[in-house]
């Protein structure tokens, strides 16, 4: 390869490694429960992780593409439909109304803009589960944040 262009690449490099070094503090930010974790052999996706008595427990995975998926688990109902009404997306399958007053079920809202898919959903047995798919990291954040709004209203309503 010719000289320039390497050279090129390698700035570019070095831009990309900072755009995703600025995601992490980013979404370490809008939830600051998250914490590094190892990169598995053979992934270029940052993993970060999180485990709070009385908010669960998941993992936030960004991709070599700039994408971040969220895997939450055993998040408070009451946080998860507080943080999706404070998002106020403007349509989730199966929801007539707010979620603070839908019952158990699965609520799906997929932005046509940039193909990302929002999962909330409200378990039963009082915890369920917020999975994001290939969402933006302003989005990610965004919902990562208001569960980290939520939690907090939770708990202080608790104490």
């Amino acid at each position: 390869m010719q000289p320039a262009a390497l050279q090129v690449l390698d700035a570019w490099e070095q831009h990309w490694n900072e755009t995703q070094a600025a995601a992490v503090v980013a979404l370490k930010a809008a939830f600051p429960h998250l914490h590094d974790h190892p990169r598995y052999v053979g992934c270029d996706d940052i993993r970060l992780e999180y485990e709070k008595d009385g908010l669960g427990g998941g993992l936030v995975c960004l991709d070599d593409e700039g994408r971040a998926n969220v895997e939450f688990n055993q998040v408070p109902n009451e946080v998860i439909a507080c943080a999706a009404d404070e998002m106020r997306f403007p349509y989730l399958d199966h929801a007539d109304g707010p979620l603070s007053e839908a019952p158990p079920g699965t609520y799906i809202y997929e932005c046509e803009g940039s193909g990302a898919q929002f999962e909330f959903v409200l378990g039963r047995a009082g915890h369920g589960r917020v999975l994001l798919s290939s969402a933006t990291v302003p989005d990610a954040a965004a919902v990562l944040d208001a569960l980290n709004t939520c939690a907090g209203l939770s708990f202080a309503a608790t104490t």
